[in-house]
């Protein structure tokens, strides 16, 4: 019986499934988390003087949603992920689609990544949000360049040599930068994607629950003193 034939790859849908594989989504979604609390805690003056009470209620209610916030985030993803790739496809030909999918699996690339999670905090986005009631596409772009300077910042005199001979052999990782900026619009608008009603009846639930438990428990251990 012949062997059947390998399944072809789209080099395109590839790079996508590169960045997922190397991106560290769990702890972007930590970082985020971090960053809500906090700006939550600095815009709303009646939490801010709960959590002078209650210290620790900000971080409490975030970790309590943070489920409901990793499946929108998922859900944000997927239904983006086909107009994502289309600017893989425009900006870059098959071979270089392969060369940068390659890259971002690379411990050079995975490095870059996890450098840009580990810097990402999202401050510019939540603030745009909050202020504005929507996140405007230059606020994504500065969290977003924001991070790869603090991942750049990681990197060695040899790191940067690596990288251009690596760029010079492969030309389309010149072309990340241009993909980058294609890709900023698209991602503010996932950022203003709405809650489903699902959605937002769990993150309700999760916010009175997460609220009253840590109150309950703050309140028990001072009675106990």
């Amino acid at each position: 019986m012949p062997a059947a034939a390998p399944v072809a790859v789209d080099p395109f849908e590839d790079i996508y499934a590169a960045i997922q594989e190397s991106a560290d989504m769990e702890r972007q979604l930590d970082q985020l988390s971090a960053t809500i609390a906090e700006q939550i805690a600095s815009a709303d003056t009646s939490l801010a003087i709960a959590e002078a009470r209650y210290p620790g209620l900000s971080k409490a209610m975030v970790a309590g949603f943070r489920p409901v916030l990793a499946g929108y985030s998922a859900r944000v993803r997927e239904s983006f992920r086909p107009r994502m790739i289309a600017v893989f496809r425009d900006k870059l030909s098959a071979s270089e689609a392969r060369d940068v999918a390659a890259f971002y699996r690379s411990p050079m690339g995975k490095r870059l990544l996890g450098g840009v999670v580990e810097s990402f905090d999202a401050k510019a986005t939540i603030t745009s949000a909050l202020k504005d009631k929507e996140v405007s596409a230059a606020a994504v772009q500065a969290d977003t360049d924001a991070a790869v300077r603090g991942a750049l910042a990681q990197f060695t005199q040899d790191d940067f040599a690596a990288l251009g001979e690596l760029a010079r052999r492969q030309p389309g990782l010149m072309k990340l930068g241009a993909i980058g900026e294609a890709l900023g619009p698209i991602r503010a608008e996932m950022e203003n994607q709405p809650l489903t009603d699902a959605e937002q009846q769990a993150l309700s639930d999760s916010i009175v629950a997460s609220l009253d438990k840590h109150i309950s428990a703050a309140e028990a251990k001072a009675a106990g003193k």
